[in-house]
């Protein structure tokens, strides 16, 4: 197997895998469009309009376990015992293995479900303009709503690839088990160690000095946690899946 890192493998092996899958993301796509559709059009039923922040509502509704679902159907394979032996054997290394595969279920699948959307959107929207006599508007990526979405599924979606390639059976309940127990620990911790730097403060008395502190608190450390644990569930847990890949092909 060739050693070093290269670009032409790693388009290679994303066309390779997009061939192989084309019917599952078709499939895929096709009912999520559907389904966005009639999420778009119940929704301005009601008030008559579908605004930027409620239609990324329904988008993220949509992509996020759809990116999902696409990230364990990709690893279908590295798991297969019958046949995984042929694909373990193609020439490409771990590290080109992994960058197409994040490759395929970030950035190519994000261009490709954001194009759909927002197509989708519009067709809603014009439908809801004739029928229901809802407001016209255009959709944009371009907002912030968009974007908050994008960044929720990129620091994420590292850990389902790495339950995608870790368990054999019952991937995906197995992932969110161990997802949830990991969300549930650091809160635990987190609460625990607040409790011990704070309780001398009354910040647990309920008075208003103890709210405000906590206010505060959450206001000054809120970025600095944002960056932790965007770094731990996004290029840690990458980290983890190439040793995952490692520790199985070896």
């Amino acid at each position: 197997m060739a050693q070093e890192f290269s670009l032409s493998r790693i388009g290679q092996f994303i066309r390779r895998d997009l061939t192989i899958h084309k019917s599952t993301f078709i499939t895929g796509f096709l009912v999520t469009a559907v389904l966005l559709f009639l999420f778009c059009i119940l929704n301005m039923v009601w008030d008559k309009q579908l605004g930027l922040e409620e239609f990324f509502g329904i988008f993220g509704l949509f992509y996020i376990p759809m990116g999902i679902l696409f990230t364990f159907s990709l690893f279908k394979e590295f798991n297969d015992t019958k046949s995984n032996h042929l694909y373990l054997s193609l020439p490409i290394s771990i590290p080109e293995r992994l960058a197409a595969k994040w490759f395929t279920v970030t950035i190519i699948y994000t261009v490709a479900f954001s194009l759909l959307a927002i197509f989708v959107g519009m067709l809603a929207i014009a439908v809801g303009t004739v029928i229901f006599n809802a407001n016209f508007n255009v959709l944009s990526i371009f907002t912030e709503h968009y974007w908050n979405v994008i960044k929720v599924y990129f620091v994420i979606q590292p850990i389902f690839l790495v339950g995608a390639i870790t368990f054999a059976k019952n991937r995906i309940g197995k992932t969110i088990l161990l997802l949830g127990l990991l969300v549930l620990g650091f809160l635990l911790f987190n609460f625990i160690l607040f409790a011990i730097f704070n309780h001398s403060y009354g910040v647990f008395s309920g008075e208003t000095i103890g709210s405000e502190a906590i206010d505060k608190a959450g206001e000054d450390l809120s970025v600095m946690g944002k960056w932790f644990y965007s770094l731990l569930f996004g290029p840690i847990m990458l980290a983890v899946a190439y040793f995952k890949m490692t520790e199985k092909e070896v």
